[in-house]
């Protein structure tokens, strides 16, 4: 394992020592789950641990780590830390810094993390799920001021940028999330055929039958027993295609881009607030 790696696989033990603790149902998914099952652990080259709960079990997680993660670690939600833009928490490792390219402007905890998503049931009606993906969008872009804009981004999407900066959007990011995480929470999983992890960014490919899930099946990750989806060739051929086989030497890297990452040092030494609200990067003192 790199250091990033072991810093993100800590986190991971403590997220499972709490669900087993609490008989917490959790899967390993994205690719976490891939690591698990084609590598025994971390593919090589990734650079992040995700997890799925079905939503009453993830908003008991949510509940228990809030309380019981020890230090350093943090349950990161637009609950506990209000300018936090996701749909999903995070577990952040308080004395480190991981400092992401599109949310190095915001006030709010950059350690290094893992994710925790909430799995949500999605309506088997098609006007329903018409309807429902018009309200997602809507809430997307609600929330579409409060990362960094790439300098390469359209005309019309820095016109819409800098529009929801002016209204002071960014100031009502939990406000949004609130309604985002109501309208997503209120289908169901038992009464689902299809789960949804609305939070991560592979889109319809989050989209996967209920058996895929099932009740989990054991593996190994770097030597931690724990648990992936119960028909895990399925749900990895349904986001990767052919999973067994490998990359290009190429594509062999990861998907997160970060400006600073510093596992000796807390993110707080790399960030000054701002009396009017906000922050200002600045260099650590030695």
């Amino acid at each position: 394992m790199t250091e990033l790696q072991q810093a993100e696989f800590e986190m991971l033990k403590a997220a499972v020592t709490l669900c087993d603790r609490h008989e917490i149902p959790y899967f390993l998914v994205c690719g976490t789950a891939l690591g698990a099952v084609k590598y025994g652990g971390f593919i090589p080259w990734d650079d992040d641990v995700d997890i799925g709960l079905f939503r009453p079990d993830y908003e008991r997680f949510c509940d228990v780590a809030a309380k019981e993660l020890p230090k350093p670690y943090f349950l990161q939600t637009y609950q506990t830390d209000p300018h936090y833009p996701n749909i999903f928490a995070k577990i952040r490792n308080s004395r480190t810094t991981y400092i992401e390219k599109a949310t190095s402007g915001i006030d709010m905890n950059q350690g290094v993390y893992i994710d925790i998503f909430p799995l949500d049931g999605y309506p088997a009606d098609a006007g329903e799920s018409a309807r429902l993906e018009k309200q997602k969008k809507r809430y997307k872009l609600q929330l579409f001021s409060a990362y960094e804009i790439s300098k390469t981004a359209s005309l019309p999407v820095q016109l819409l940028f800098r529009l929801e900066k002016l209204i002071g959007v960014p100031k009502r990011t939990a406000a949004i999330l609130q309604k985002y995480e109501a309208l997503i929470a209120s289908y169901p999983t038992d009464q689902a055929d299809t789960i949804c992890n609305h939070g991560n960014w592979q889109g319809t490919k989050e989209y996967a039958p209920r058996a895929q899930y099932g009740a989990g099946a054991d593996a190994m990750f770097e030597g931690l027993r724990v648990r992936v989806p119960e028909q895990y060739d399925e749900y990895l051929t349904q986001k990767y295609g052919d999973w067994r086989a490998d990359l290009p030497k190429d594509q062999q890297v990861g998907h997160h881009y970060y400006e600073i990452c510093d596992l000796d040092r807390p993110y707080t030494d790399y960030y000054e607030r701002l009396p009017g609200g906000g922050v200002r990067r600045i260099t650590p003192t030695a």
